[in-house]
């Protein structure tokens, strides 16, 4: 079984509608923070969701919350 990329699961994500909806921000968020770290690769990945307006309201927020955290986080800390 191959490991679920970022960029691969929010492809999925943009299927079948073209919206990442709030169950999938979610889903997203658990994969993105199973290492409790948010890349650099992940990070461009969901801003150029976000940039592109691949988000429902609900969804931009969840995400919008990951990208906040991680700019404000120093980087000896971690979630």
């Amino acid at each position: 079984m191959t490991k679920l990329t970022i960029e691969q699961a929010i492809r999925e994500a943009l299927h079948d509608d073209g919206m990442i909806t709030k169950y999938e921000a979610r889903v997203l968020r658990e994969l993105i923070l199973a290492d409790n770290y948010i890349s650099k690769e992940e990070k461009t990945h969901l801003q150029k969701a976000m940039e592109e307006n691949s988000a429902d309201e609900a969804a931009f927020e969840i995400l919008s919350v990951l990208l906040f955290r991680d700019t404000c986080a120093s980087s000896k800390y971690r979630f």
